[in-house]
């Protein structure tokens, strides 16, 4: 660690660590935190207030100080100003680049906003299995108010970028006694004044949702129809997956996951003349609220 890293960075990357080493809190590449504060210009040798955050990509639980991007807080606020609206997302996220401050460092983040807009110093991003399953929940809004009252608050989805992050920061004005809020679809936010309070209160929400759903969970779900129940090609008497098409969009949603479509190409020597799906992205795997007719089995 730089001797002159400010010691609320330091308190940053430890409570990064403590939050991402535990799986139940985040999933690996998942999530973000950060911390707001001052450093001195080399340019003016004047005090400016900066934004440090987990980098694009980065691994909570192993975060170190390269992993970090710092910018400068007032550029980043100022891009209210320009903000043309949610067509205009990826505009958005690469003006974050000219919001860097020094060298080095790792790719902003696309929930930036998130974490420059809100006002408070401290500010953690996760996707908690706890969380999640309330944030997918059909009447994730109603369980909302009953788990936690008016200490946390219901966004409703939204895709990651600069209007969530206002969106974010409306809430935490709107509602001075809430300590984070349930992004549906998506996971949670939690802040703080100090690293201590921004990680107490992530860590009581997730555990609040945890014993909720302990406590009124079924011992026996109800049953649904299993993939094994869906028809699909056999060679030489082997179970064989059918090819990923972009029309299996239906099958994405009733699994909660909504993936990227990624049409596949002809391959030769490739039964069925398609090749495997390329790997996805880490940290973005953003669950959604089951359709009505979640328990209808795909068509041949």
């Amino acid at each position: 660690m730089n001797t002159s890293t400010p010691s609320f960075v330091t308190d940053l990357i430890d409570r990064s660590n403590r939050l991402g080493s535990n799986p139940k809190n985040t999933n690996y590449a998942g999530g973000n935190t950060s911390a707001k504060g001052t450093a001195t210009d080399p340019v003016t040798g004047e005090d400016v207030g900066l934004l440090w955050l987990k980098g694009s990509g980065g691994d909570l639980g192993t975060l170190t100080e390269k992993g970090l991007a710092v910018l400068r807080l007032d550029r980043v606020r100022s891009l209210v100003d320009v903000y043309r609206g949610v067509d205009h997302e990826d505009e958005m996220a690469a003006a974050f680049d000219y919001c860097l401050h020094g060298k080095g460092g790792a790719a902003p983040s696309i929930d930036t906003a998130m974490h420059g807009l809100v006002e408070a110093d401290h500010v953690d991003h996760l996707h908690p299995d706890s969380g999640i399953a309330i944030a997918t929940a059909s009447d994730g809004e109603r369980l909302t108010d009953e788990i936690y009252g008016n200490k946390v608050v219901w966004v409703p989805w939204r895709r990651p970028g600069f209007q969530l992050g206002l969106d974010i920061a409306a809430v935490k004005d709107g509602n001075p006694q809430a300590v984070g809020c349930i992004l549906g679809g998506h996971g949670i936010t939690a802040w703080g004044e100090t690293s201590e309070q921004a990680e107490q209160n992530s860590q009581w929400i997730i555990d609040t949702a945890e014993a909720y759903i302990a406590e009124h969970s079924k011992p026996e779900p109800s049953a649904q129809p299993s993939l094994g129940s869906v028809p699909c090609q056999r060679a030489s008497g082997v179970p064989r997956l059918r090819p990923w098409r972009p029309q299996f969009a239906d099958w994405r949603l009733r699994t909660g996951l909504r993936w990227a479509t990624t049409p596949t190409t002809p391959e030769p020597g490739v039964s069925g003349g398609h090749r495997a799906p390329p790997a996805r992205r880490l940290g973005h795997v953003l669950p959604r609220p089951l359709p009505a007719n979640q328990g209808e089995a795909v068509g041949s």
